[in-house]
């Protein structure tokens, strides 16, 4: 779909081919998951750090942490197969350093599956590709055994333990989540309150406030993950009669959960979403290195754009190291152990892309001139 894999230089993260023997359906399917927006297209990606409006920009950074996630998963020997699925078919929408990346990914052994977005949000907005984890999962179960295991993973993921990952997948019919611990009157949009109060008038009993179920990880056999898929649709219908809207997969997984209609299993103690830098304010986890995945987004314009650059450039070696060690990838990935000094360095970095996004919005926005990616 986008053209030949290259070769990786040095550290050797290729996947080891299989025998004829051996059946791929054996062992788990990695997913991740890019939704590329359409010239002209409204969005909003706040922990991007990317705000020139460039629709091929953006896609740059999240295929700079598709990479990196997929070489923490060669790097850590994972049995396992992988899948990037994306809307996109022709590579010319990504410039040459969204086409270059996707090159290296794919010299990484990740299989390109092509999904349109049809479960997008019922209204327009500025918003975030919400949902189209829901495209991918029936992207990446097509042709698949039912009964093969599946990660749906956000792309500013890694691995950092895929034996103990994968030895935490629930039993079939349950699906593997990650609960988020928000305050059940989070003001931020739908909460576990109102979601709560949403699934009491859908008939669910009275009782304290659901769960967060959060939509950044998922995992379970592939018939498993479709039905949830038909649930959420069939959910989201209820809603659309009620005229009420929800605008992302958490929510209606929250609210599917909440009802009943669909079996999930926390797996938050081997997965977390950890925010990094000093100014979020969000609890971090007690001990991240007992954890097997680092959900990372606030480093998807940091650790993850420069593990990337190294592995494009040829030199996978340090990262491979780092990954090898756990007070070491703490580090690069700014989880813990950063000095005074990286934190100027990378505030400085950030107040510079933030410069040259504003320079690169206002000549987008100029007859005749565009930006490149």
């Amino acid at each position: 779909m986008f053209g030949p894999a290259v070769a990786r230089p040095t550290v050797s993260v290729r996947p080891e081919r299989r025998s004829d023997a051996e059946s791929p359906q054996s062992s788990p399917r990695v997913v991740q998951y890019v939704y590329v927006h359409d010239e002209g297209e409204a969005f909003r990606y706040p922990s991007s750090r990317d705000r020139s409006g460039d629709p091929a920009r953006l896609a740059v950074r999240y295929l700079e942490c598709a990479l990196v996630q997929a070489a923490s998963l060669r790097m850590g020997d994972a049995d396992c197969d992988l899948a990037l699925v994306t809307n996109v078919t022709d590579r010319r929408r990504l410039g040459r350093a969204g086409a270059r990346l996707v090159e290296e990914i794919e010299a990484l052994g990740v299989e390109l599956v092509h999904a349109p977005y049809e479960h997008a949000p019922r209204w327009p907005a500025p918003l975030p590709a919400y949902n189209y984890v829901f495209d991918a999962i029936l992207a990446a179960s097509a042709g698949e055994d039912p009964g093969r295991t599946l990660w749906l993973a956000d792309v500013d993921c890694v691995w950092v333990s895929c034996e103990r990952a994968f030895a935490a997948t629930p039993s079939a019919p349950a699906v593997g989540y990650v609960e988020i611990p928000y305050p059940p009157d989070w003001g931020f949009g739908p909460n576990r309150q109102s979601i709560g109060r949403l699934a009491q008038r859908l008939g669910a009993p009275p009782g304290p406030p659901p769960p967060w179920v959060g939509g950044e990880l998922l995992t379970g056999r592939s018939a498993d993950l479709v039905e949830l898929v038909r649930v959420c649709e069939s959910l989201d219908g209820e809603l659309a009669a009620r005229e009420v809207e929800l605008e992302d997969e958490e929510h209606l997984l929250t609210l599917a959960f909440a009802l009943g209609r669909i079996e999930m299993e926390n797996i938050g103690g081997i997965a977390d979403r950890i925010w990094t830098g000093p100014r979020h304010g969000a609890l971090p986890p007690e001990d991240p290195r007992t954890l097997a995945i680092w959900h990372l987004p606030s480093e998807k314009g940091l650790a993850f754009r420069r593990a990337a650059r190294e592995i494009a450039g040829g030199r996978p070696d340090r990262l491979a190291r780092d990954l090898g060690d756990p007070a070491r990838a703490m580090r690069r990935f700014n989880i813990a152990g950063s000095s005074r000094a990286r934190r100027a360095r990378d505030d400085l970095w950030l107040l510079k892309q933030r410069g040259l996004d504003a320079a690169r919005a206002g000549a987008r926005g100029r007859p005749g001139r565009r930006s490149a990616a």
